[in-house]
This record gives C-alpha cells, sequence and structure tokens, in this order.
C-alpha cells in the first residue's frame, strides 16, 4: 500500500513517468490528483483515487472513457459548494463522463462534488452521454443537477444513510434510476428534449427505488415514472396529464406513473392539500401529493384529456396522463366524489 501523486498536465492515468513514484498506482494504493487533467481510457482503475485541487487554480480533472474507477474519494477540506443555476459549476474536482463509465464506491462526506460533461453533450453538471453507474459510500452525499439524454442511462445507488440531491435536473428521453434516497429542495423535469415535431418524440425512465423528501417534485412533461415504494414517497407530482412540451406544440409522447405493489379499489382527491387518497376498500393504502396545478378536475374516466387511475394486472396503481394507454389487463379505478 502505497501512496502516489500526479505532478500535473495532461496525460493518460495508464503513463507510468507521470506520477511519483514512478509507475502506475496499484490495488491498494492511493492515487491523488490534485492538478492537471488525467484521461482513463478503457481502463479500470484498481486503486483509490483521491480527486481534489487544494487551491482555486488547480482545478484538477478525472475523464473517464469507458473506464471505472473502485472507489473514488474528496476531500472534505475542499471548498465545494452545491450547483445552484445560472452560476457556473465549482471546477474542484471535475469528473467527465464518456461512454460506459462506472464509479464503484463515491466516499464525499457531506460536500457537494461537481460531474459533468463538456460539450457536445451540454454545459449541465452531470451529463451522461452513454452509461454512468455511482455508488455513494456510507454517509456521502451527492449534490449535483444532471441532464440525461435520449439512449444514456445515470445509476445512483446507496444505503439508507448516503442521500442524493437532484434539484433541477432533466431527463430527455433518457433512463435514470436512484437506488439512494433522494433529498433535497427542487425538480426533476421529465420531457423530450429538442425533438420539434410528431411523432419524433423520445420518451425517459426515472425509476426511484429509495425514498424521497418531501422537497422533491417531478415534473413529468413526457416520461415514465416508477416509484418501487410509494410509501417512502414524500414528494409532489406534476403529471401534465393535457400538455404538450412548451415551445414544441406538436410534440406528443406518454406521460404516466406507476405505484408499485399497491391494491386500491377507489381513490379520493382533496382540493386543499392536493393529495390523492387511495383506498382498498375501506383501508386507506397510500396517499400521493400533487403540485397546486393539480386540482380534482385534473381526474377524468377514458381518454379525454384528463388523469386516469387504474389497478394494475398482477399488482400496483397506474396514472395515465395524456397520450398513455393503460397497461393491457388493468382496471380503472373509480373516484369518491364528496356527497354535496
Amino acid at each position: 500500500m502505497a501512496t502516489s501523486t500526479w505532478f500535473g498536465g495532461y496525460g493518460r492515468y495508464g503513463a507510468a513517468w507521470h506520477w511519483d513514484p514512478f509507475g502506475v498506482p496499484a490495488a491498494g494504493d492511493t492515487a491523488v490528483i490534485d492538478g492537471g487533467e488525467v484521461v482513463a481510457r478503457r481502463q479500470d482503475i484498481a486503486a483509490t483515487v483521491t480527486l481534489g485541487g487544494l487551491d482555486a487554480g488547480s482545478q484538477p480533472v478525472l475523464d473517464l472513457r469507458n473506464s471505472s474507477v473502485s472507489r473514488l474519494t474528496m476531500p472534505a477540506d475542499l471548498p465545494q459548494q452545491p450547483y445552484r443555476p445560472p452560476q457556473a459549476p465549482s471546477e474542484y474536482g471535475t469528473i467527465r463522463v464518456f461512454g460506459h463509465s462506472s464509479i464503484g464506491s463515491l466516499d464525499i462526506g457531506a460536500y457537494a462534488n461537481m460531474v459533468r460533461a463538456p460539450d457536445p453533450y451540454g454545459h449541465g453538471p452531470l451529463t451522461a452521454p452513454d452509461i454512468l453507474t455511482v455508488t455513494l459510500n456510507a454517509a456521502a452525499t451527492l449534490d449535483t443537477a444532471f441532464d440525461v439524454k435520449d439512449g444514456s442511462t445515470l445509476t445512483v445507488n446507496g444505503t439508507e444513510a448516503s442521500s442524493f440531491s437532484a434539484a433541477n435536473s432533466t431527463i430527455e428521453g433518457g433512463r435514470v434510476v436512484v437506488n439512494a434516497p433522494l433529498a433535497g429542495t427542487g425538480t426533476i423535469y421529465m420531457t423530450n428534449g429538442d425533438v420539434q415535431y410528431f411523432g419524433a418524440a423520445q420518451v425517459g425512465t426515472l425509476e426511484l427505488g429509495g425514498s424521497v423528501g418531501a422537497g422533491e417534485t417531478i415534473d413529468i412533461r413526457m416520461g415514465h415514472l416508477l416509484i418501487d415504494h410509494p410509501m417512502a414517497f414524500a414528494g409532489q407530482i406534476d403529471l401534465r396529464a393535457d400538455e404538450s412540451i412548451p415551445g414544441q406544440p406538436y410534440s406528443y409522447g406518454a406521460q404516466d406513473v406507476t405505484l408499485a405493489g399497491l391494491t386500491a379499489t377507489a381513490f379520493s382527491f382533496d382540493d386543499g392539500s392536493h393529495t390523492m387518497t387511495l383506498f382498498n376498500n375501506a383501508n386507506i393504502v397510500d396517499q400521493v401529493h400533487f403540485t397546486p396545478d393539480i386540482v380534482a378536475e385534473s381526474f377524468g374516466p377514458g381518454y379525454s384529456g384528463h388523469i386516469g387511475v387504474a389497478q394494475l394486472d398482477g399488482g400496483g396503481v397506474f396514472l395515465r396522463g395524456q397520450y398513455s394507454g393503460y397497461p393491457t389487463g388493468s382496471v380503472e379505478i373509480p373516484r369518491l366524489v364528496p356527497q354535496a
């Protein structure tokens, strides 16, 4: 077990002469990168990588190009800050992602880490042009926006003690799977991105496998939302059942939500709290919170541009928006209307 230090400049991770002492860090070693730009191409990095500039001038970068890092740490004393548009993201310890890449264990303590890709994939702090898997250590907190486009997949794994804050992020036809607690305050927008004409919409998917805090809003303008643990979902949903994408009047695509594992025979909706309550006979099954623009009149049977609610064959409740049909074998659930 040894410590190797990258002594600056641009170069390949596998170039022995860029490390002090001479030689590529091996499994069990610690590779310290506090300056320069390090590029890993089709490489599995077994050493523990410590990434982070100790001053504003160093700004180290790690390019992962179809590569993996077994363990990545960020020093706790870095002056990192959460990304807040329209401010430019911090350059302290930037990770750029290309191709099929993964971070097996990301340990950043209670500090934010800016993970992003450069042009042509966009300016967002995290754009996954292909496939990126990140696993959060123990109590690690990842606070970063993302922009996942068509054909791309982002997976964030973690423990119950870790946390992922993804405020003001976008899913544009790609797939995002969050198997860690989703916390913070902000909105994840599900849209079709730059598609401008009828029939070409790329529909994205967001699957939430962990708990979701009350400060998170999922705005579904086009896409599939899967909630694996509905009773652990405390956020809000904006299901735009009868709207196309702003500025794109001829774009159409599915808008739906699946609440896994639930069995319901009826539902009610309260305009005051914008809350839908699901019942299995006389028993309350779950409650789902919507944004204030969703009111009781937003719900209705058939394909009238309203939100429809159905019981799935095999379990689960399905919320249908505009241009979404009910899955085969599902049964529409009636709404309980208060007596006058």
